[in-house]
């Protein structure tokens, strides 16, 4: 059973083949076969352990037809004539995530749909996307427990982002979805924090003037 963040993340799977990144033990892919979303799915693993036990995981659920492991980095264990349809990125920071993508896309020969879900700071994932060719078709926000994690969808296409959507979303700044909006305002109080203790603690003038500038970009997507 996949925890919420997974779940929501199979919800923006199609097609019938799917590359999962990062698979730590085929949970995904091992879902999305049960489920009939793909026919057929591969799992890349760069770290042995997660490795050894996706491959354990598809025999125990005896999918060793549907379902491949492959040992490698990123999006280098894909082939063009894997004729990928989505690409699942899941559960790490967004300058690895854009990394991947950056210096592994080649691989994948076309533009598959690509569902990335970003512990942290996604500033990067976006700029790369449209550098690579993509558009972003949805977003969201989706809260489990203390933490928020966002999910971007993105798929072939011409796209021209300003600062603010790069940063923030722009599929998400025009939903606004209540996690979203709760994100931002911890995100704000944690701003806040860091700008008290710089400005009684710190001579940093650059670091206080990042930091304000942040906190003022915060309130300006609070307040519309």
């Amino acid at each position: 059973m996949l925890d919420t963040r997974l779940k929501r993340v199979s919800d923006f799977i199609i097609g019938d083949r799917l590359l999962d990144v990062g698979s730590d033990h085929a949970y995904l892919p091992i879902e999305a076969v049960e489920k009939g979303i793909v026919q057929y799915a591969i799992c890349g693993e760069v770290v042995k352990g997660p490795y050894e036990s996706t491959v354990r995981n598809i025999e125990k659920e005896n999918m060793t037809a549907k379902i491949e492991a492959r040992f490698g980095s990123g999006l280098e264990v894909a082939k063009p004539e894997d004729a990928i349809d989505t690409v699942t990125i899941c559960g790490m920071g967004g300058p690895l995530i854009a990394d991947i993508l950056q210096s592994g896309f080649s691989h994948l020969g076309g533009f598959p749909r690509l569902v990335l879900q970003a512990n942290t700071y996604t500033y990067p994932i976006r700029k790369v996307l449209v550098s690579l060719g993509y558009k972003i078709v949805d977003e969201t926000v989706i809260q489990d427990g203390h933490h928020f994690y966002e999910i971007i969808v993105a798929e072939k296409g011409e796209s021209d982002y300003n600062e603010a959507s790069l940063i923030f979303g722009p599929v998400l700044l025009q939903k606004r979805e209540t996690a979203f909006i709760q994100k931002l305002q911890r995100e704000l109080e944690h701003q806040q924090n860091i700008y008290r203790s710089l400005t009684e603690n710190s001579s940093d003038i650059k670091r206080v003037c990042e930091v304000s500038d942040t906190i003022n970009a915060l309130k300006e997507v609070l307040e519309e």
